[in-house]
C-alpha cells in the first residue's frame, strides 16, 4: 500500500468519478468506458472499504459550460469529509478546465483528501505533488483547446469549399458525399416554384398560407423516422414556409455561419445559447453559384427585403404588410419634426375617411403631437406622381400582364397533372401489393384492399380538382384582351377601376417610393411632402389643406344662414321640401327631410319655429284663398309691386303680410278682375300647390 495512505483515509469511502464527453463515445468508446469502472478494484487493492461511484455525467463535456450534476455530488462529499480519495483514469475526467479542477483540489488540501489517477497516488497539501496536479489540470485543458482547435480548423477549411452539407433542404437531394442536386421528382420541383411565384405575386407570406389553405394545396416536406427520411404532403404551416423563402439554398448559394453562438454568466458559471441569427454581411462564409438553383440570387434578396419590411414590429424602420385599408400612404410617411414614422386612424361608420397622425404626442404625456391631417388629398397627390412616373410603361405593363396570367393558369394546371400522376402511381402500387397478396390471408388482404381504396379516392378527389380548374380556366378573350390594353394606355382609369385591390396598389406605391418626409405648414395652409424615390431622385409636392370645420361632409355656410332665416317662419318638415327643391343636399349628400333639419338645427344650434304664435303673414296661396281670386291674379300683383311680398331665398314661397290685403289698391286690382269675370273657377275642396 502507498504510503501516502493512512489509516484516515481508509476510515472514509473512495470516490470513482467515472465520465466521457459525449453520448457517441459512451456508445462506441466502451474500452475507455471499462477502464473507469475498473477503478473500483484498484480502491479496494489500496484498502479502501467502501467504495462509491459516480457515473451522472457519462455524456456531458468537462469543458465548463455545461452543468455536472454528478461532479457537484462529488465537490459535496469531499466538502462534508467523507472522502478519503478521489479516483479518476485522468485529470481530464475530472475536469477539462481550471477553474473545476483548482476548485477542486483546493478542497482535498482543506479536508485532507487524496487524488488517484492511472499514473499514481498524490496529496495535494504537498507541494510537489500539488504541482504536479496544477500541471495536469492545466495541460487536460490545453489538450482539449488544441483537439478543438484541430477540428474546428478541419471543419472549416471543409466549410470555405462548400463541403459540408449536413442535410440539405426539401427540393434537393445529395450526390456523393459533398454534392447536391435538385430531386429528379417534377411535383416537388413545381411546388417549391409555387411557393417562390405566389409570394412573388401576393407580396405578404401570410396571404400566400391563406391561399395555400384556402384551395386546399399541398406541398412536400420532409419526415425522418428512425434516421430514414421520407417524403410527406401536407397543407403548409407559416414557419415552414418562412424557412423556404429564407433560405438560401434556393437561390444556389452555399452559406455557413448565419448564427453563432453567445455565452454569458449565470451563477458564476459560463453559459452558452444558440441559434442566434446574423446579418448577411456577418456570414461566416457565401458562396454563390454553387448549384442549382430555383430562384435567382436577385430574387432571394427581394425576398428578404419584403419580408423584413412586413414586420409590423418593428414600425420605425418598416412599412408593414399592404392591408386593406383606404390609407395608401400607410408606412412610408416620416414626421419632418421628430422623424418617426405616422399613423393611420380612420374614421366614419365605413372607414372611408382617413387621416395620418404623429404619434409622439400621446408618447409624451402633455405635449401635442407634431402634426396630423386627411388622407384624401395626400393620396391623391402621390397617386398622380406615380402614375405619371409609370405611364411610358402602361402598354409593357398590360402585354405582361397578359402573359403573367396565361402563365399562372398554366402553372396550376401542371401541378395538377402531376398531383394527378403521383395519386395514380400510389393507386398502382397499392393494387400490385393487394395481387400480390394471398386473398386467403384476411388478415393483409383487408389492409390492402383498404390501402387501396384510399388510394382511389385520392385519384379521384385529384382527377376533380383538374376538371375543375381546367373549366375555371377560360381563356382571355379578344374583347377583354382589348379593353387590358386600352386600360394599359390610361393607368388612371386603370387605377380607379373598382376591380383593382387596395393592397395592389400600395404594393405599386412602396416599390417606386422608399420614404416621404411630410410636414404641416400652418400659415400657408400646405401639406409638404418630399419625395424619395427607389431610384434615388427626390420631388417636392405641396398639397393644400382642409382649412379647420371644413372637410368632404361640411355644409355650406349659405345653406347654414339660410336654414336659419327658414326657421323663422317655416317648420323643419316645410324647410326640407324646400331645400329639396332648391337641390341642396346634406354632407353626405342625402336629400333632406325632416329628422335631418332638426338635426341640423340642432348641431348649429338654430331656434325651432315657434308655432304658438298667429302667423302676421300668409303664403301666396293662402292670400288667394283669402281674397277668392286665382294664384295668378296674386302673381301679378306681387309682380307689379301692387301687393308687396318678399322671399327668403329665390325659389322658396312668397311671404305675405296680412294687413297688406286691405291696401286700396289691392282692392281695385280684385274688383276690376271679378267685373273683366277673369278670375278662374275652383271646384270645392280642390287645393292649390304653393306658388313659387
Amino acid at each position: 500500500m502507498n504510503d501516502k495512505i493512512t489509516a484516515k483515509h481508509l476510515a472514509r469511502a473512495g470516490y470513482v468519478y467515472v465520465r466521457q464527453s459525449t453520448l457517441q463515445q459512451v456508445r462506441h468508446n466502451v474500452e475507455s468506458h471499462r477502464r473507469q469502472y475498473a477503478l473500483q478494484e484498484r480502491a479496494r487493492e489500496l484498502g479502501f472499504k467502501s467504495v462509491v461511484v459516480i457515473d451522472d455525467d457519462l455524456g456531458i463535456s468537462g469543458s465548463g459550460h455545461r452543468e455536472r450534476p454528478g461532479f457537484a455530488r462529488l465537490l459535496s462529499a469531499v466538502c462534508a469529509g467523507e472522502v478519503g480519495g478521489v479516483f479518476a483514469l485522468e485529470a481530464s475526467r475530472l475536469a477539462r478546465n481550471n477553474r473545476d479542477w483548482h476548485h477542486l483540489i483546493d478542497l482535498c488540501v482543506l479536508t485532507e483528501t487524496l487524488v488517484v489517477d492511472a499514473e499514481g497516488v498524490y496529496d495535494p497539501r504537498l507541494v510537489n505533488d500539488r504541482l504536479l496536479l496544477g500541471l495536469k489540470g492545466t495541460m487536460s485543458e490545453f489538450e482539449l483547446g488544441i483537439l478543438r482547435q484541430r477540428a474546428q480548423e478541419a471543419y472549416r477549411q471543409k466549410v470555405l469549399r462548400g463541403e459540408v452539407l449536413t442535410r440539405v433542404p426539401i427540393g434537393y437531394v445529395r450526390i456523393g458525399e459533398i454534392g447536391i442536386e435538385m430531386t429528379p421528382n417534377l411535383e416537388i420541383q413545381e411546388a417549391i416554384r409555387g411557393i417562390f411565384h405566389e409570394f412573388e405575386r401576393l407580396g405578404t407570406l401570410r396571404q400566400v398560407l391563406l391561399r395555400y389553405h384556402r384551395e386546399k394545396i399541398q406541398i412536400p416536406r420532409l419526415h425522418l423516422v428512425n434516421g430514414v427520411e421520407s417524403v410527406v404532403w401536407c397543407l403548409p404551416d407559416y414557419q415552414q414556409l418562412l424557412r423556404i423563402l429564407k433560405s438560401p439554398t434556393y437561390a444556389g448559394a452555399f452559406a455557413w455561419g448565419r448564427s453563432c453562438c453567445r455565452s454569458h454568466v449565470v451563477d458564476g458559471r459560463s453559459h452558452k445559447t444558440g441559434n442566434h441569427r446574423l446579418p448577411m454581411d456577418k456570414w461566416g462564409v457565401l458562396i454563390r453559384d454553387h448549384h442549382a438553383a430555383y430562384i435567382s440570387w436577385d430574387r432571394y434578396l427581394e425576398n428578404i427585403r419584403i419580408l423584413s419590411s412586413n414586420r409590423t414590429k418593428h414600425h420605425a424602420v418598416s412599412c408593414g404588410a399592404p392591408r386593406e385599408g383606404r390609407a395608401l400612404l400607410a408606412g412610408l410617411l416620416r414626421c419632418a419634426c421628430c422623424g418617426n414614422k405616422l399613423r393611420v386612424a380612420y374614421r366614419g361608420r365605413d372607414g372611408r375617411a382617413a387621416r395620418y397622425y404623429c404619434m409622439t404626442g400621446s408618447r409624451q404625456v402633455g405635449e401635442p403631437s407634431c402634426l396630423t391631417f386627411a388622407a384624401i388629398r395626400a393620396d391623391a397627390a402621390v397617386v398622380a406622381a406615380v402614375l405619371e412616373a409609370c405611364q411610358p410603361l402602361g402598354i409593357e405593363a398590360s402585354l405582361e400582364a397578359l402573359k403573367g396570367n396565361r402563365a399562372d393558369q398554366d402553372r396550376k394546371r401542371k401541378a395538377l397533372e402531376l398531383a394527378l400522376q403521383r395519386a395514380r402511381y400510389e393507386a398502382d402500387r397499392a393494387q400490385r401489393q393487394f395481387d400480390a397478396a394471398d386473398p386467403a390471408n384476411r388478415l393483409v388482404a383487408g389492409e390492402l384492399e383498404n390501402r387501396w381504396n384510399t388510394a382511389l379516392a385520392g385519384v379521384a378527389e385529384a382527377e376533380e380538382r383538374l376538371r375543375g380548374a381546367q373549366h375555371g380556366a377560360a381563356p382571355i378573350t379578344e374583347e377583354q384582351r382589348q379593353r387590358m390594353l386600352t386600360l394599359g394606355s390610361d393607368l388612371q382609369a386603370l387605377w380607379d377601376d373598382p376591380a383593382a385591390p387596395v393592397e395592389l396598389k400600395k404594393r405599386i406605391i412602396r416599390t417606386l417610393i422608399n420614404e416621404i418626409i411630410v410636414d404641416v405648414n400652418d400659415a400657408s395652409g400646405f401639406v409638404e411632402m418630399k419625395i424619395h424615390w427607389a431610384g434615388g431622385t427626390h420631388t417636392s409636392l405641396h398639397v393644400p389643406k382642409n382649412k379647420t370645420g371644413c372637410n368632404g361632409n361640411a355644409i355650406s355656410k349659405d345653406v347654414v344662414e339660410l336654414v336659419r332665416d327658414l326657421a323663422k317662419s317655416w317648420p323643419d318638415a316645410e324647410i326640407a321640401t324646400m331645400l329639396n327643391r332648391l337641390g341642396h343636399h346634406t354632407g353626405p349628400g342625402n336629400g333632406w327631410n325632416e329628422t335631418r333639419v332638426k338635426n341640423f338645427r340642432g348641431y348649429h344650434k338654430i331656434p325651432v319655429h315657434d308655432r304658438s304664435h298667429d302667423r302676421t303673414w300668409i303664403t301666396m296661396a293662402e292670400a288667394a284663398a283669402e281674397l277668392k281670386v286665382s294664384t295668378w291674379l296674386v302673381k301679378a300683383m306681387v309682380d307689379r309691386g301692387t301687393l308687396p311680398a318678399k322671399q327668403v331665398v329665390r325659389g322658396s314661397p312668397w311671404i305675405i303680410q296680412r294687413v297688406d290685403l286691405r291696401r286700396d289698391e289691392v282692392k281695385r286690382s280684385v274688383e276690376r278682375a271679378r267685373m273683366n269675370n277673369r278670375v278662374p273657377r275652383r271646384e270645392d275642396g280642390q287645393t292649390l300647390m304653393p306658388y313659387l
